[in-house]
């Protein structure tokens, strides 16, 4: 009897100290609670309620609201045939900020001008005429209001030569229909309504479309016949492009760090594992 009584006061002063402790997670800090236990409290609430900081956290730009509808911007500049048809140069400058920067998977941090030029140089418009990016579902980000989140699927068919300035690449032309993935895009503007940063991504569904699993230019590439690995952190894809940059070749997928805003903190560049 002694012992089972011991063994029953031992449990209740256990559940005892296990309800104050509980308690104190509740506890008001205006009543007359302990200081530790107002402490307990305070510390759980912090912890729950405060988010992580994060670099890109500058493009919310302190909290600001857009005074233009960030939808209709987006809607408006991927409706421009020069983006439709991914001529780059043939889309109106002023819809960039001049601190612009591009990042995919394998390819930037890269400014304007050197996309630009980039793309340029790859002449896609001569081996796919009637390439065309189909963007749709725009939403804006509920945790950015200056940012605005899509997908794209690519069409278009092989009818010309896919050459590569530079290079002793050459594709004559297969006739092959490419039909990509659907993968996601996403475009932020500064408080001016320019665009200041684009990102794109992998395929939604990898086994969608035609493609092997490839998006955008990788996508096309598949369907000519050229395939290539654009996986990230692959070690000889990134020395192939960090070679390439050191030669200053017409083909880059990053801007020379000096080229880059001051915003952009990272030091990844193109299939490098991330930095932060």
């Amino acid at each position: 009897m002694i012992r089972n009584h011991s063994f029953t006061a031992t449990k209740i002063a256990a559940l005892l100290l296990l309800a104050l402790e509980a308690a104190s997670a509740f506890c008001p800090t205006n009543s007359g609670c302990s200081s530790s236990m107002r402490l307990m409290a305070e510390t759980t609430t912090t912890t729950t309620t405060t988010e992580p900081v994060n670099w890109l956290d500058v493009l919310k730009w302190d909290g600001a609201q857009p005074d233009f509808d960030v939808l209709e911007k987006a809607k408006q500049l991927t409706s421009e045939p020069g983006y439709r048809s991914f001529s780059l140069k043939d889309i109106p400058a002023e819809y960039y900020s001049k601190d612009y920067i591009f990042r995919g998977p394998i390819v930037g941090p890269i400014n304007r001008k050197d996309l630009v030029e980039t793309n340029t140089n790859f002449e896609l418009q001569k081996a796919f005429p009637d390439l065309d990016r189909q963007p749709f579902g725009f939403s804006v980000d509920p945790e950015n209001p200056f940012r605005v989140l899509f997908f794209e699927r690519w069409k278009a068919t092989h009818t010309g030569t896919l050459s590569l300035v530079n290079t002793p690449i050459s594709v004559p032309a297969t006739g092959n229909r490419s039909i990509s993935p659907v993968f996601p895009f996403s475009m932020t503007f500064d408080k001016d309504g320019k665009v200041i940063y684009e990102t794109l991504t992998t395929a939604v569904d990898r086994f969608e479309g035609n493609t092997m699993g490839k998006v955008a230019v990788f996508g096309l590439f598949e369907s000519a016949g050229l395939s290539l690995d654009n996986s990230v952190g692959n070690p000889f894809l990134a020395a192939a492009q960090k070679f390439n940059r050191f030669l200053d070749q017409p083909l880059q997928t990053f801007s020379k760090a000096e080229n880059v805003p001051s915003w952009w903190k990272s030091k990844s560049v193109g299939p490098d594992p991330n930095d932060m």
